[in-house]
């Protein structure tokens, strides 16, 4: 049923004291911004009571209304209808920066970390959500007899596989809106994290010089953290050389004094941030897997949500690489990422099924399908379990549950791939028995039931998706 988009902004405006207290309205992506001539005048329980409304929140000198998606049609009638000056909407979404109505806490660092990249990487997950699924038909129909070594192939991989390799580019555009600088420059930052010279670079050892400064090399490719924090830098480096450089030369010398204090920062600080701990993380489980190799797929499991989160697990792929080539499998990282992949299939279904909020029912059926038939995860990670917290421990339940049955029975992979329901084979043992096989997909089938029953159980606020089905 549609909202009569009027009535509800007249509701707001005469709740709010009428068209004559609110001296300036203006809105985000989620609410309404009221700046009211007499705050006492506002009866802002009233305001919460409205149908549509999904809640306030009182900051110095006004009243914030959420309204959720819908906010700009809302706007848009109450300033048609009481003939208000219409402000420009503002892009960048502070709500989490921002005082909540009285007596409620102020979220605490996880959660405005996690609002933070909730906000930075939820625009890119449609795509990474497309991208995945094209990943998903490219492995059917090479199921069904598509060469892979054509030139079909290659270029449906291409599409497949290109939303994750240029993720950097696509979170700088969205971090620049987020902490409000420069857009070109932080693509052109997030473009040169994946410059074939730079990955190229990786071939001539751990490190390489840039005016005597160490540059760790690293692939940046489908990593989230290095250019967020780059991009958070950034916002502060912009307005330092804005106030040094004199108007008459800014058109040229702010780009220009940007890019050269940002290329070192990003290249020897923020990018390599998440290769560094990779790095320790990896040296740690490498030493436990030598020591009790039981204990080492316990330790990536319970860690396997953060490992993806901040990009960590990448810095593992040469650990599993040597793995393969001196014993012939892995029984730590890809045995714990049967939690972190299938996981995201049960929350993603059980939020499917429970939610009544039909955006949140269409983002959970995508992102269903792309975690378990290609084990794509951003989708579900990034826009539900970040978005609504709760999902997230579910998860982290599932990757625990599963870490534990996989120490237990000791699950290996034969071959190097993440696991999902195409990519299943690579638990089968090269000597033919199929008890490993069968021990990957119980594991897989328990931590789905986990992954379900917790997030059904723990619940979860789909507010944050806008308007719920009538």
């Amino acid at each position: 049923m549609a909202k009569n988009y009027e009535a509800l902004g007249s509701s707001v405006v005469e709740k709010l004291g009428g068209a004559a207290n609110i001296v300036k309205l203006q809105h985000c992506s989620t609410r309404l911004r009221a700046q009211l001539a007499d705050k006492e005048k506002a009866d802002l329980e009233a305001v919460k009571k409205i149908p549509g409304v999904l809640g306030i929140a009182e900051v110095a000198g006004g009243v914030q209304v959420i309204i959720g998606n819908d906010v700009s049609k809302v706007y848009d009638a109450i300033t048609r209808k009481f003939h208000l000056e219409q402000q420009a909407a503002i892009k960048e979404n502070l709500d989490k920066d921002l005082s909540a109505s009285e007596g409620e806490k102020k979220p605490n660092l996880i959660s405005r970390l996690l609002n933070v990249l909730s906000s930075v990487i939820g625009p890119a997950i449609p795509l990474i959500m497309c991208s995945g699924l094209i990943s998903a038909l490219l492995v059917i129909l090479t199921r069904f007899g598509l060469d892979s070594t054509g030139s079909t192939y290659t270029i449906v991989n291409m599409v497949g596989t290109g939303a994750l390799y240029f993720l950097p580019v696509l979170l700088a555009y969205t971090a620049a809106k987020k902490f409000n600088c420069d857009i070109i420059i932080s693509v052109f930052l997030g473009a040169l994290l994946i410059s074939p010279t730079l990955i190229g670079l990786t071939a001539q050892g751990s490190y390489v010089s840039l005016f005597g400064l160490p540059v760790k090399t690293v692939d940046y490719s489908s990593t989230s953290i290095p250019i967020i924090l780059t991009i958070w830098v950034f916002s502060y480096v912009q307005r330092f050389v804005e106030k040094i450089v004199p108007a008459a030369v800014k058109y040229i010398f702010r780009p220009f004094l940007c890019v050269v204090i940002m290329v070192p920062v990003m290249l020897c600080v923020t990018g390599p941030i998440g290769s560094y701990c990779g790095d320790l993380l990896s040296l740690a489980l490498g030493s436990i897997n030598n020591t009790l190799p039981w204990a080492s797929v316990l330790v990536a499991g319970c860690l396997a949500p953060l490992l993806v989160l901040t990009g960590m697990h990448l810095g593992l792929i040469p650990l599993v690489m040597g793995m393969f080539n001196s014993v012939g499998y892995d029984n730590m990282l890809f045995p714990a990422f049967i939690g972190m992949n299938f996981s995201q299939f049960g929350v993603a279904l059980a939020c499917m099924l429970k939610t009544k909020n039909k955006n949140l029912r269409t983002l959970a059926s995508s992102c269903a399908i792309t975690a378990f038939l290609a084990g794509v995860t951003e989708p579900t990670l990034y826009g539900i379990c970040v978005r609504m917290k709760r999902p997230l421990a579910a998860t982290w339940i599932a990757c625990i549950a599963n870490a534990i049955f996989c120490a237990i029975t000791s699950v290996h992979v034969y071959s190097f791939g993440a696991p999902s329901f195409f990519t299943m084979p690579i638990f089968l043992n090269p000597d033919g028995s199929m008890g490993n096989f069968y021990m990957a997909i119980a594991a897989a089938a328990i931590t789905i039931i986990v992954a379900f029953v917790a997030t059904w159980l723990l619940g979860f606020d789909d507010s944050v998706y806008g308007e719920a089905e009538e």
